[in-house]
């Protein structure tokens, strides 16, 4: 099965879906790197559905165009990471040790930081009231 990509914008709570549907995540990631009309500042992504979601990247955030726009370490090539492997990291966000959180946020998925992974909820179908109220930090 094929997938299609679209971008994501995080800047809205949560994250919404831009209409452009794209067959290549290079294309994607260029569009990104061009600008995404009504989202010049914007902290966008990259989704790869297979209806559902299945893998978000994160677009390279080097290179003027992207300067003051990306919300994670600096990076040439778009970071990739399986949607399972959100989930797990927003669950450690949520109700992880703090050694855990800690451990999370020294690892090689620096652009996954808990603001993103809440704001992306509905994609990940992450339900943050089965959440609330455990220890960690709060929804």
């Amino acid at each position: 099965m094929s997938s299609i990509y679209r971008i994501l914008c995080l800047s809205h709570d949560p994250a919404i879906t831009v209409e452009a549907e794209y067959d290549r995540p290079e294309t994607a990631a260029a569009a990104i790197t061009a600008g995404v009309d009504g989202h010049a500042r914007c902290d966008l992504l990259i989704g790869r559905y297979s209806y559902p979601l299945i893998e978000v990247g994160c677009p390279p955030t080097t290179g003027p165009q992207r300067i003051g726009q990306h919300r994670c370490y600096p990076h040439s090539a778009p970071e990739w990471v399986d949607v399972a492997w959100l989930r797990i990291l927003a669950a450690v966000h949520q109700s992880g040790t703090e050694r855990m959180r800690a451990l999370a946020r020294e690892s090689r998925l620096g652009c996954w930081s808990w603001e993103r992974l809440r704001r992306l909820r509905d994609e990940l179908s992450i339900d943050l009231s089965e959440l609330a109220g455990q220890s960690g930090e709060a929804p």
